[in-house]
C-alpha cells in the first residue's frame, strides 16, 4: 500500500522509530521509506522531476536507512526528514543525512567518478574517510577520481531539505555524493548491470565507513565495526529466495548419485580381465529432470534482493547448482568431466609439486594383512556415541547413522553418516574418522542448520575444499593422521591431474601401481573415485584444503569460525559481516577436539607455521 506523505504518516514513523521499532512504508509514485532500525543516519535520493532514475537510486537500497523518493515531493520530505532527524538526534546526540544523486550525463569526460559536498570547515574527518574510501575503489579499465566541493546548494533553494541553522539546532551534519553515471550508457540510458552491481558493492561499503567514522565520534550509538551499521531486518523475499534455492539443493543427493553402486562387482570383472579393460560402473537412477530444475532455478528472482551481500550468496549459489545440475545430466560422458574442473577446479603446479613430494618422501609402509579392523557395528555404535556429545550442545541436532550395502565406504549424506556394510575400518584410525565425519561433516551440517540463512548447511559454492581440510586437519588434530592416510590424499591428487590430461582408468591404476608402489585395492578405489562420473576433479580438494588451511592458521586466524557451516575460506569476510550485523547467530557446536586440553599445544603448533610434511609425528 501506498502512502501519502501526510502529518498523521510523518508522525507514525517517528513513533515507531522511538519505539525502536523497524520502518518500511511504501511512499506516492514508487517510492520506499525503509529504516531498518533507530539510526543516527539516513540515505537519500530523489528522482529528478520526471526523469526517474532507478538505476541510481538502486544505490541507496544496500543501507540500513534510506528513502527513495521524487523530487516533486521536496515540501513533504522536508517536514518527513526534518522530523526523523530531530527524533533520532535527540536520542543519540547526532545525526547525519547523506544525498546521493547522479552527474548529469553531458558531464565532461574528465569530470570525477564521485564528488563529495560537504561543510568547508566542520567535521573533515567524516568527508576525508568518505573521499578515501571512495579513492580506493578499482574496478578494471576505469579510472576512478573524487573531488570534493561544498555543499551549500544543498542548503538553499526550492529543493533543499534542511537549512544551514536547522542543520545546527540538531547537531546534524548534511553530506552529498554525486556519482559518474559510468554505470549506464549515456545516449540510450541502458544500464550495464554487472558494473552497476559492483560500484554499488564498493560505494556501500564507503558510505558506511565515512558514517561509521562519524556516529562514534558524535553521537551515543557504538557500533563494533562499520558493517554492524548495515541492514539487520531481512525483508521476506530474502527468506523466500533461500528456501527456494534449498529446496532445488535438496532434490538430489549429489555425491550419491555420481558414486557407483557396483563396486565390489566392477573389481571382480577388473581384476580377472588382468587390469587391461576399464571397469564398467552403475549407477543409482536418477531422480531428477536436471533441464526441469534449471528452468526452476532461474525463475527464482534473485534480483529483488536489495542486500548486495545476500544477492551475492545467492548469485554464487544458484551458479554453482547450475553447475552441480550440469554435471547429473552429463554423467558418464566426456562433458562431466569439464564442468567437474568450473565447479571443484583442477590440480596447479605447486599442488602436483606438493603432491608428489609427500609421495617421494612418505615411504609405502610396511603393510600389516592383519591390521585390526573395528567391524562396523562397533563404528557405527562410536559414531552415534559422538552425535550424542552433539546433540548435548545443539538439542535441535537430527542425525544418526544408516548401515547400507550401496555404500562404499563412509559418506555423510543431509546430515546423517552412511556405512558401507562392507567398510574396512582399522581400529586406530576409528577416533580420527569420527571427527572427519561426525566431528566435521555433521557438525558444520547442524551448525549451518542452526543459521537462518538455510545456504550454510546445505553448502556456498566452493565449500568443499575447506570442508575437506578442516576434516583432515582433525584427524592430525586428535593423532589419527598416518602415513598411509597422507599418502592417499597426495595419490588422489596426482590422479586427478592426469586425468585432466586425458589419462585413461587403467593407466591411472597402473601408474598407482607401478610409479608410487600401492597395492591393488588402494590403486583401484582412488582410480575409481577420480574416474567416477566421467572424470571427478573434487578429490583434489582434500590436500588443496589442507595446504590452505595450514597457511590460513599460520596467518594467525583461527579455527572455530571456520565451522560456522559448510563455507569456503573467501566467504569468511562475508560470514562475519553477517554476525556483525546480526542476520547470523553464534556457533552453538564445538567439535571435541576443541575443548580438549591435550590438543592446544597441536594447536599452537599450526599457528606457529608448519607444513602439511610436517604433520606425521611418527
Amino acid at each position: 500500500m501506498t502512502d501519502t506523505i501526510s502529518d498523521i504518516f510523518i508522525k507514525g514513523i517517528v513513533r515507531s522509530l522511538k519505539r525502536g521499532r523497524q520502518v518500511r512504508r511504501r511512499l506516492p509514485d514508487g517510492g520506499l521509506l525503509h529504516i531498518d532500525r533507530p539510526l543516527p543516519f539516513l540515505v537519500l535520493y530523489r528522482h529528478p522531476a520526471g526523469q526517474p532514475d532507478h538505476a541510481t537510486a538502486d544505490f541507496v537500497k544496500a543501507e540500513a536507512a534510506y528513502i527513495i523518493a521524487r523530487e516533486e515531493q521536496t515540501p513533504e520530505l522536508r517536514r518527513l526528514i526534518s522530523e526523523i532527524v530531530k527524533a533520532m538526534a535527540d536520542e543519540f546526540g547526532a545525526f547525519m543525512v547523506l544525498e546521493l544523486f547522479a552527474a548529469p550525463d553531458i558531464s565532461a569526460a574528465n569530470s570525477p567518478t564521485f564528488r563529495v559536498l560537504g561543510p568547508e570547515q566542520a567535521l573533515p574527518a567524516t568527508i576525508r574517510t568518505l573521499k578515501d574510501e571512495l579513492a580506493k575503489i578499482k574496478i578494471s579499465n576505469l579510472p576512478v577520481s573524487v573531488a570534493t566541493a561544498s555543499n551549500q546548494a544543498l542548503l538553499e533553494g526550492p529543493n533543499s531539505l534542511m537549512s544551514e541553522e536547522e542543520l545546527k539546532q540538531h547537531s546534524a551534519l548534511m553530506l552529498g555524493l554525486e556519482l559518474k553515471p559510468i554505470y549506464r550508457q549515456a545516449s540510450s540510458g541502458q544500464v550495464y548491470p554487472l558494473l552497476q552491481r559492483t560500484l554499488r558493492t564498493h560505494v556501500s561499503s564507503a558510505i558506511k565507513k565515512a558514517v561509521f567514522d562519524f556516529v562514534r565520534v558524535q553521537t551515543s550509538h557504538q557500533p563494533q565495526h562499520f558493517q554492524a551499521l548495515g541492514r539487520q531486518a531481512v525483508v521476506p523475499a530474502v527468506w523466500r529466495i533461500d528456501k527456494q534455492l534449498t529446496a532445488i539443493s535438496d532434490q538430489f543427493r549429489f555425491l550419491l548419485l555420481i558414486t557407483p553402486i557396483n563396486a565390489d562387482d566392477a573389481w571382480e570383472e577388473f581384476r580377472k580381465k588382468k587390469f587391461k579393460h576399464a571397469p564398467n560402473f552403475h549407477y543409482r537412477l536418477m531422480p531428477v529432470d536436471a533441464d526441469m530444475l534449471k528452468r526452476k532455478l532461474y525463475n527464482i528472482p534473485i534480483e529483488k534482493v536489495e542486500d548486495p551481500t545476500l544477492a551475492f550468496l545467492f548469485r554464487d549459489k544458484r551458479h554453482e547448482l547450475d553447475k552441480t545440475l550440469s554435471m547429473l545430466a552429463d554423467r558418464n560422458t566426456p562433458h562431466f568431466l569439464y564442468s567437474s574442473l568450473q565447479l571443484f577446479g583442477g590440480v596447479d603446479e605447486h599442488l602436483l609439486k606438493v603432491a608428489e613430494g609427500i609421495l617421494a618422501a612418505i615411504p609405502e609402509p610396511t603393510r600389516d594383512e592383519n591390521v585390526p579392523l573395528i567391524p562396523v557395528d562397533e563404528f557405527a555404535a562410536l559414531a552415534e556415541q559422538e552425535i550424542a556429545f552433539l546433540k548435548s550442545q545443539y538439542p535441535k541436532l537430527d542425525s544418526g547413522v544408516d548401515i547400507r550395502k550401496d555404500i562404499v565406504g563412509l559418506i555423510v549424506s543431509k546430515g546423517r553418516l552412511n556405512i558401507g556394510t562392507d567398510a574396512k575400518i582399522p581400529r586406530h584410525r576409528a577416533e580420527a574418522l569420527i571427527q572427519h565425519e561426525v566431528g566435521t561433516h555433521i557438525l558444520t551440517y547442524f551448525n549451518g542448520k542452526a543459521q537462518p540463512l538455510q545456504q550454510l548447511y546445505v553448502g556456498v559454492p566452493g565449500y568443499e575444499e575447506l570442508q575437506e581440510g578442516l576434516a583432515v586437519l582433525s584427524e592430525y588434530l586428535v593423532g589419527g593422521l598416518d602415513q598411509d592416510r597422507l599418502r592417499i590424499l597426495a595419490a588422489r591428487v596426482v590422479a586427478v591431474h592426469h586425468l585432466t590430461k586425458g589419462c585413461s582408468f587403467t593407466d591411472n591404476f597402473c601408474r598407482l601401481k607401478e610409479e608410487y608402489s600401492f597395492n591393488d585395492d588402494t590403486a583401484f578405489n582412488v582410480a575409481m573415485r577420480v574416474h567416477r562420473g566421467g572424470g571427478l576433479t573434487k578429490d583434489a580438494v582434500y590436500l588443496r584444503g589442507l595446504v590452505h588451511l595450514l597457511h590460513y592458521l599460520k596467518e594467525g586466524h583461527e579455527l572455530e569460525p571456520l565451522l560456522i557451516g559448510k563455507i569456503r575460506q573467501e566467504y569468511i569476510p562475508i560470514v562475519q559481516e553477517l554476525i556483525y550485523r546480526q542476520v547470523l547467530r553464534p556457533v552453538p557446536i564445538r567439535p571435541r577436539y576443541l575443548t580438549d586440553p591435550a590438543v592446544q599445544p597441536k594447536l599452537e603448533k599450526l599457528k606457529a607455521g608448519i607444513s602439511v610434511f610436517n604433520l606425521l609425528e611418527n
